[in-house]
């Protein structure tokens, strides 16, 4: 389950366009708040509260592409008990957090366009 968060994860970071505003919007963004809130989850209700973007501030673009990870995430969710379902979120969401981190960096270095 662990290396199947970490490709959901690692394929949305790669196509989200401002993951600046993902993490940081307004200080805190959307993706480290939905983190810290899944924290608290007991089971698939919580988390698709918790994973309602209109809940949330950001960008359009950043709303869209999160939208698709959601999707992705409930899709997958779907057919697991409840501990899966929360421990696989908490893990793409944290796999998420890093990888939007390093496409910063390589932002940054000049390595995206």
């Amino acid at each position: 389950m662990q290396i199947e968060a970490k490709k959901v994860a690692a394929l949305y970071a790669r196509w989200l366009r401002l993951p600046e505003d993902a993490l940081f919007h307004g200080g805190r963004g959307p993706v480290m708040k939905i983190y810290d809130a899944l924290k608290s989850a007991k089971n698939k209700d919580d988390i698709k509260s918790i994973l309602d973007l209109s809940k949330y501030e950001m960008e359009k673009q950043t709303l869209n592409d999160l939208t698709r990870l959601v999707n992705e995430i409930l899709n997958r969710i779907q057919n697991m008990n409840d501990s899966d379902a929360v421990a696989f979120t908490l893990e793409v969401f944290r796999y998420f957090q890093i990888a939007l981190a390093t496409k910063i960096e390589d932002i940054k270095k000049g390595y995206w366009a």
